[in-house]
């Protein structure tokens, strides 16, 4: 592939990688002038029309994904059964070589990264795209720390004959879901199942479940307990942690519900009072341990043994009689405890309920009321609180949400009961907008929660027009997006001036007068004018009146002026040819006869025709419709004048050259002015 040309455009340079699906390839655009990556797909792929038809449909609906952390695709195209994708070139590493190389990676520093991904994947999910196969491998992280998230399209296409437990998809094993090693269908929890594992690797340098083989890996997914990332790292605050356990949740419904909270999530996650919270225990632990088989021991038959050696009959000895003894002994001291295990049952019936009994309650309805209300009626049914506080767009801040158990619910008295408290709407992270395309910032703010979204413009001598120069709030605000106006302004080009009027101008007066209005001409031939004069202003663009950005161009049109038509002349050209003189009849002698007459006129003609000479004549010309074209060519023995057609357009003239035996003996130009007379 090194040397070859994509589409006529894109020549390949150096290969950069590949795996299970594709090899990438570094190119430069032709027509561009800028490097890019190719990503072309294995031959073996290239005879599966299914594989083909997805790979086509999910790049294409990829490609309309415009992010800051999203890998851009450019071009899909198709040459020869080499189907490639033509991408914004990344010039940085992968993750996974980032994470070998830097670990064990700053947490803070972490966490930026983490944010760029989850951010990258939010914008993804909104519009309908499931990454599926987010791994170290497939981010890409350039000197700056910028991040870009690839491998969308293909990962996606992906059927399930190409979702093989194989060697070229171990990579993949380590972060797959749950879900997904059962066979179930990808959903955007699955992204945040391999985001947490990402985060794990990233913060720990570890794998969480490392094996040798994919189906062993896949198993621990679904098997095994996720070891916490303290083991590794003593240094990671409990909030950072906290936030693994939640996205690698087995069961999804215990995972985030979406990107979004996973990214606020990070956002705060340094925060002091955060730092040190309780380590998250999910109720799926609960639910596990109901599970788990429980080890009974074995009941012995001692109590058997000992009924039998009553009923048996000792042998009549001292010894017997002794162990007679003891046998009684026993079995009276086993009535009477028996007789106090049933009196403590008879005991247990009347009087203990009567001591120890815990009355039941209701979890009483506070949806709506203040914290303060909600504990109120909680003291009442001497029940506990366990507050939990969590964003909502709908109620009111520090009024209760739900319930848990709901309302209503039978409960004893002194049961914890878990209130969970609203916050206020929940708080999104204004991104910075400034530097992209008013279109690219429209898409980026599709879904986003903001009350009002005002577009103001402002000229600019050093920003492109249509360009975002400023927002306010400003990038990195938290803020409420229901409560909340974002405004940016966009560049509408240079200051505007207005376009004088140039008509009728000579070109050297509409030059001077767009050079004094801050314009620069772009002088070009117009059409004929009977009313304006040659080379004089006979239209322009923008027109007189209009605006136009400071030192932008006008297109001046120039008047070729008069229309003429062409003239048809014809020349006369004589060619004269010397004739020998005639003798006088009055010197003839008068006596002589008419046979005399006859011979003498006979020899008379005779000498006559060789006393004369022939010319060669050439006539050559050149006008609209000839060019040295040949219009006389012969020889004469007597005087001749040739007629010859001329045809001469406006602004030009016609040329004629006679040759008399070889010599020029007249030649003519004849201009336009001259012939139209």
């Amino acid at each position: 592939m090194i040397g070859r040309r994509l589409s006529g455009r894109y020549e390949i340079i150096s290969r950069l990688g590949d795996g299970g699906m594709a090899i990438v390839y570094k190119a430069q655009d032709l027509i561009l002038e800028r490097l890019v990556a190719v990503k072309v797909l294995r031959s073996e792929f290239s005879n599966d029309e299914d594989f083909i038809r997805r790979f086509r449909r999910e790049a294409e609906s990829v490609s309309s994904l415009s992010h800051p952390n999203i890998v851009s695709i450019y071009d899909i195209g198709e040459e020869e059964d080499c189907y490639f994708i033509v991408m914004e070139y990344v010039d940085g590493e992968t993750l996974k070589d980032f994470i070998k190389e830097h670990s064990p990676v700053a947490i803070s520093e972490a966490v930026y990264i983490l944010k760029q991904m989850a951010s990258a994947l939010e914008h993804a999910h909104e519009y309908g795209i499931v990454h599926r196969d987010i791994k170290p491998h497939n981010i890409l992280i350039d000197e700056q720390g910028i991040v870009k998230v690839t491998d969308f399209g293909i990962a996606v296409a992906m059927n399930s004959a190409t979702i093989t437990f194989t060697n070229s998809i171990m990579g993949s094993a380590h972060y797959l879901s749950p879900e997904q090693a059962k066979g179930s269908k990808a959903t955007i929890k699955s992204d945040i199942y391999a985001l947490g594992i990402v985060m794990y690797e990233l913060l720990t340098g570890q794998l969480p479940f490392p094996g040798t083989s994919p189906v062993t890996v896949a198993l621990k997914h679904l098997n095994e307990p996720l070891p916490l990332p303290s083991k590794y790292r003593s240094d990671i605050p409990q909030s950072i942690e906290n936030i693994v356990i939640k996205a690698t949740a087995k069961d999804p419904k215990f995972r985030y519900e979406n990107m979004s909270e996973f990214y606020q999530d990070l956002e705060t996650a340094l925060d002091p009072n955060r730092q040190n919270e309780p380590r998250l225990i999910l109720e799926e632990d609960y639910e596990n341990d109901e599970e788990k088989t429980k080890i009974i021991p074995a009941i012995k038959d001692n109590q058997d043994e000992s009924h039998k050696n009553i009923n048996k009959d000792p042998p009549q000895t001292d010894q017997g009689k002794t162990r007679k003894k003891k046998t009684k002994k026993i079995l009276w001291i086993t009535i009477i405890v028996f007789l106090l295990l049933i009196g403590a049952g008879i005991l247990s019936i009347t009087v203990m309920p009567n001591i120890f009994y815990v009355k039941d309650t209701t979890v009483p309805d506070v949806k709506g009321k203040t914290y303060q209300q909600a504990m109120d009626e909680f003291k009442k049914r001497h029940l506990y609180i366990d507050r939990k506080d969590i964003p909502d767009d709908k109620i009111k801040k520090n009024h209760v949400i739900k319930v848990n158990p709901k309302e209503n619910s039978v409960v004893k008295e002194g049961s914890t009961v878990t209130l969970y408290i609203s916050e206020g709407p929940r708080k999104i992270h204004v991104g910075d907008y400034v530097g992209y395309e008013k279109d690219t910032v429209k898409q980026l703010l599709k879904g986003r929660k903001y009350k009002d979204i005002i577009w103001k413009k402002e000229a600019s001598d050093t920003v492109s027009k249509g360009e975002v120069m400023k927002q306010n709030p400003s990038p990195g605000s938290e803020v409420v997006g229901p409560d909340t106006v974002l405004e940016l302004t966009y560049s509408t080009g240079p200051p505007q001036v207005t376009v004088p009027d140039l008509h009728g101008m000579s070109k050297a007066d509409a030059e001077a007068a767009l050079n004094n209005s801050q314009l620069r001409p772009d002088f070009k031939d117009g059409d004929y004018s009977d009313s304006v004069s040659k080379d004089h202003v006979l239209k322009q663009q923008p027109a007189n009146g209009e605006s136009a950005g400071k030192n932008s161009t006008v297109t001046v049109y120039l008047s070729k002026g008069e229309k003429l038509e062409p003239q048809k002349i014809t020349k006369k050209i004589k060619v004269t040819v010397d004739e020998p003189a005639q003798a006088d009849p009055d010197d003839k002698d008068k006596n002589h006869s008419k046979d005399d007459d006859h011979h003498k006129k006979q020899s008379d003609d005779e000498k006559d025709d060789k006393s004369v000479q022939p010319v060669h004549v050439q006539i050559y010309y050149s006008d609209a419709e000839h060019d040295h074209d040949v219009f006389v060519d012969e020889t004469i023995k007597k005087s001749k004048t040739y007629k010859l057609p001329l045809t001469i357009k406006p602004h030009e003239s016609a040329h004629y050259k006679v040759l008399v035996d070889g010599k020029a003996e007249k030649e003519e130009t004849v201009d336009y002015d001259e012939a139209k007379k």
